[in-house]
This record gives structure tokens, C-alpha cells and sequence, in this order.
């Protein structure tokens, strides 16, 4: 049994993530490395074990945790699921005071229909499991700081690159609520998750901008500027625009453009993940390349050697031209473009695998992979243009 004293003083010890004291019976306090204390009661209905979420510390007390999970267990007895009854109450007292998570999975019916298999399972675990802190708060009394706790939650167990994501989807539950009046505010509108979280660890020749303010200034640097080779500074001007890997970029065939179709179709043997790619273009980039044919349509790469035009461009001129502009090895590479766009992107609302399957990284199962190579390429067009256009906007806003 737990005492009062002992968990005003509990904390998590160096090291874990987090740590899990129990009260007995089912009832225990979940402890995190950011000190934020949650009650929980799990327990066993119809065959399976279910986890219920109780409050957070200090706000509900040892004696009323204890109390809520007393009247859980005799819930239990008379075969009723101590959370659907909870669940059901809130609605039958106030049908306009609805939990998150009742609204949450209300959203998830809706949208599921235009979602692969895979990625539905996804999001209902986001929302059942990492959003189960705030599941039982009702949408409408939810703020910035509930989601900030969770975001920091999530952080703590090792997870920071989910928490963009969880935050995503958060976003798009409540303009959901916001259009069905269930709520007048969105708190997760405009979140500072940079400011939140802490920094990420920086991999030198991973390294990436993300902030737009930054990310327009090194736009407009690489668009504006004319010295250097005229193959280096057109490649340098398409790889933010199109997410493909450097080589990837710098063996680019005019073979592989389709102008009708508006696709950049790269055969698996030039990709990492040995399956085929199609990177659709934006008006910015059609424009381009053609423009670049023009001077380059002589060779079979878009981006031939000077000295021979058999072979592309060399390995590291790309990231040369980077450290010419004056943007260091720490600051900026030629790779982290790449994760330019997909941290931005999650921020601004857009679907975790559309942006997964424009990266080229693996989703699904094999078999969808395998039968589907054209996957999301609707919403994929329209998240290309809008990026293009994103760029073309913070770098003369910035």
C-alpha cells in the first residue's frame, strides 16, 4: 500500500523513462522522467486486461484514486466495463460535454474510410494509447498545457519523432470538434513543439533546418545565387523540392521524367529500398527540368559531368556548394533536406504515410507494397505542389 508522503516524493530514477508503483488491486501511479504523476487501474473484462486512466497527481489524491478504483472493481462485479460506464455517464449528464477520446474515435470513423488498413491501426493506437491521458478529459476544457504534458510524455519515453505526429492528428480532432461545435478553441493550433521539447540530438551529416524562417533564407540563397557550375546550382535549386536522396538526385536520367504525366518514375535499382518511386512534380519543378533540358538534354543524366558527359555529376558538389554559401556541416546537409520537409509537413497537419511514402520509406505490409506502387499518389500530388508553393511563399516572406 502506498502512503501519501512516499508518493509526494517519488520521482523516476535517472536513466528510465518511467516507473510504475502499485497501491494493490489493480491501482498503481505512473511516475515519468518529467515528474508528472498519472493514477491508473488496470484490470480484466470479457477476456482481456484494459488500463484506465484516473486523473494525474496531485489533482486526484491517493484517497480518491483509491475511491474511483473501489467503485471500478464493484462495476466489475456486476459485468459492466467500468470505462464504457464512465464513458456513458458523461454523455447521458452533459451530451455536450463529450471525453476527447469519445470525439477522437468519432473523427477516426470518418476519416478511416480513405485510409489504408495499416495506417487506420496506426492512428487508433495513437489515439487509444498515446493520447490516453487526455482520453477521458472532456474536449471542450482541454488545453494548451494538457497537450504539453502529453507531448512531454511522449518524449519521455523515447519517442520525440512520434510526438509531431500524435500532435498532427491531435490537430485534426479538434477542427473536427471546432465544426461540430463540441468545442470553441483549438489548443493544438500553433503549438511551439520546438519550445516544448528538447532539442534534438544532431547528426552532423544528417543535419537539417527546420525552422522556416531559416529554411527561406537558405532557399533563397541557393534560388538567387549564379556562381558555380550550372549543373551544381540546379541540382542544389531541385532536391529541396522533390525529397529525393542526393544520389538519388545526381543520377537522375532524363529517361526517368515524364512530362505528360507530370512523374519522376525511378526505377528500383536506383533506389535504396530496391522498389520503384514516383515523385510527382510540382508547376515549379516541371518548369524546371524543362528549362534544364534544354542545356542537358545532350546526355542521359539530368545533371551530366563537365568532363564527361557519360557519368553525373560528382558525389559531394551538392554539399560543396552548401559550404560555399556559408551554411557549415552542423547546419545544413545535402540529406537533410529531406527532413526539412517531413518535420514541417507533419507540423502543418499533412498525413504521416503520404509524407512516409513521398520519403520512399517502407509502409504497409509487403504484399500492399509489393501490389500498390502508386500508393496515396493523389494526395501525394497535391502534398508536392503544396510544398513547392510552401517554399516558393517563406522564401520571399523570409
Amino acid at each position: 500500500m502506498l502512503t501519501a508522503q512516499e508518493i509526494k516524493s517519488m520521482s523516476c530514477p535517472p536513466g528510465k523513462k518511467q516507473i510504475k508503483k502499485s497501491d494493490g488491486k489493480g491501482l498503481f501511479i505512473l511516475v515519468k522522467s518529467n515528474g508528472s504523476k498519472f493514477w491508473r487501474f488496470r484490470y480484466k473484462y470479457a477476456g482481456k486486461h484494459q488500463e484506465m486512466a484516473l486523473g494525474r497527481y496531485p489533482t486526484i489524491s491517493l484517497s480518491d484514486a483509491r475511491k474511483m478504483a473501489e467503485e471500478a472493481r464493484i462495476s466489475l462485479i456486476q459485468a459492466i466495463n467500468p470505462m464504457e460506464e464512465r464513458r456513458e455517464r458523461k454523455r447521458s449528464s452533459n451530451p455536450g460535454d463529450q471525453a476527447f477520446g469519445i470525439v477522437a474515435m468519432k473523427w477516426w470513423e470518418q476519416q478511416k474510410g480513405a485510409w489504408s488498413v495499416d495506417h487506420a491501426g496506426r492512428v487508433r493506437r495513437w489515439i487509444q494509447n498515446d493520447m490516453k491521458d487526455i482520453s477521458d478529459l472532456p474536449i471542450d476544457e482541454i488545453d494548451a498545457g494538457h497537450i504539453t504534458d502529453l507531448m512531454l510524455s511522449i518524449e519521455a519515453t523515447g519517442a520525440r519523432k512520434k510526438a509531431p505526429v500524435v500532435l498532427s492528428i491531435i490537430n485534426r480532432i479538434f477542427g473536427y470538434a471546432l465544426a461540430h461545435r463540441l468545442t470553441r478553441v483549438n489548443p493544438a493550433q500553433g503549438l511551439p513543439l520546438r519550445d516544448i521539447l528538447k532539442p534534438a540530438p544532431k547528426v552532423q551529416h544528417l543535419a537539417a533546418i527546420v525552422n522556416p524562417k531559416e529554411l527561406g533564407k537558405l532557399i533563397s540563397d541557393i534560388d538567387s545565387n549564379t556562381s558555380g557550375s550550372y549543373c551544381t546550382s540546379e541540382a542544389l535549386k531541385l532536391i529541396p523540392r522533390v525529397f529525393l536522396r542526393p544520389t538519388e538526385i545526381r543520377n537522375l536520367k532524363w529517361d526517368y521524367i515524364d512530362f505528360e504525366d507530370r512523374l519522376i518514375r525511378i526505377p528500383e535499382e536506383e533506389m535504396k529500398k530496391q522498389r520503384e518511386h514516383l515523385v510527382p512534380m510540382a508547376d515549379q519543378v516541371v518548369k524546371q527540368l524543362q528549362e534544364i533540358k534544354l542545356a542537358t538534354g545532350y546526355s542521359q543524366y539530368v545533371f551530366p559531368s563537365e568532363r564527361n558527359s557519360s557519368r553525373p555529376i560528382s558525389k559531394n558538389v551538392m554539399t560543396n556548394r552548401l559550404r560555399v554559401l556559408g551554411y557549415t556541416a552542423d547546419v545544413m546537409s545535402t540529406h537533410g533536406f529531406r527532413a526539412s520537409a517531413s518535420t514541417i509537413l507533419h507540423e502543418k497537419g499533412w498525413e504521416h504515410d503520404v509524407i512516409e511514402v513521398q520519403l520512399a520509406h517502407l509502409i504497409g505490409t509487403a504484399t500492399s507494397r509489393a501490389y500498390n506502387r502508386s500508393i496515396y499518389l493523389s494526395e501525394r500530388k497535391k502534398l508536392m505542389q503544396y510544398w513547392a508553393d510552401y517554399l516558393d511563399e517563406i522564401k520571399e516572406k523570409y
